[in-house]
């Protein structure tokens, strides 16, 4: 009976088997890649077919690093102009006395509203108003451009005037912090607001 003359080269069979060239499953399953590197190598390619330039892997990974750093960035940065509140620290308690709807300059009538909330004895709410009837006084007079996205402290370093920079720590302290507001406090910043529209804007 013949003997079979066909024998097993294990030699090229571990060859074969550590060839890269011949590792199908990776071009099916994608290898052992993880998201990170597959990106890293597909900016390679586009680097080296667009520029024919030749990068390292180091290279494309600061890179890469880079890039989503700014996109983070922006994307801050525009969630922050979009809602500048959100990054205000508050220290009020969750039983607020006052209406907190949106601040606008548009559309109020100060006076009326003021009225009512001294009626009311709403210190809190006479305080923002006033507040906001100056900043509406300042836009008039082309001081200020307001916008629904700046805070206090944009339009105090816009202005640099020692009567609106105390008006601003008023509102600021019974609008977004722990602070009473009392007759005191509204007085206060009447007084505030009286200073700046006799001509304290102009100096």
């Amino acid at each position: 009976m013949p003997l079979d003359s066909l024998q097993i080269d294990t030699l090229q069979l571990s060859a074969f088997q550590h060839d890269p060239q011949y590792d199908y499953d990776r071009e099916l399953m994608g290898g052992s890649q993880n998201m990170l590197e597959w990106l890293m190598s597909v900016v390679n390619e586009w680097i080296s077919d667009t520029l024919g330039a030749i990068t390292d892997q180091e290279l494309t990974y600061y890179l890469l690093s880079g890039v989503g750093a700014i996109v983070l960035a922006l994307v801050a940065w525009f969630w922050w102009y979009k809602r500048p509140k959100l990054f205000m620290k508050s220290e009020k308690g969750d039983g607020l006395d006052y209406d907190v709807e949106e601040d606008t300059i548009y559309g109020v009538n100060f006076e009326a509203a003021i009225r009512r909330a001294l009626d009311a004895h709403d210190y809190r709410q006479a305080v923002r108003l006033v507040y906001l009837q100056t900043l509406k006084y300042l836009e008039d007079e082309g001081k200020i451009e307001w916008q629904a996205s700046k805070t206090p402290s944009q339009y105090v370093r816009q202005m640099n005037m020692p009567a609106f920079t105390k008006l601003s720590r008023h509102f600021i302290n019974v609008r977004y912090g722990n602070f009473e507001a009392t007759s005191e406090v509204y007085n206060q910043v009447t007084a505030l607001q009286g200073e700046i529209m006799k001509g304290g804007v102009g100096a």
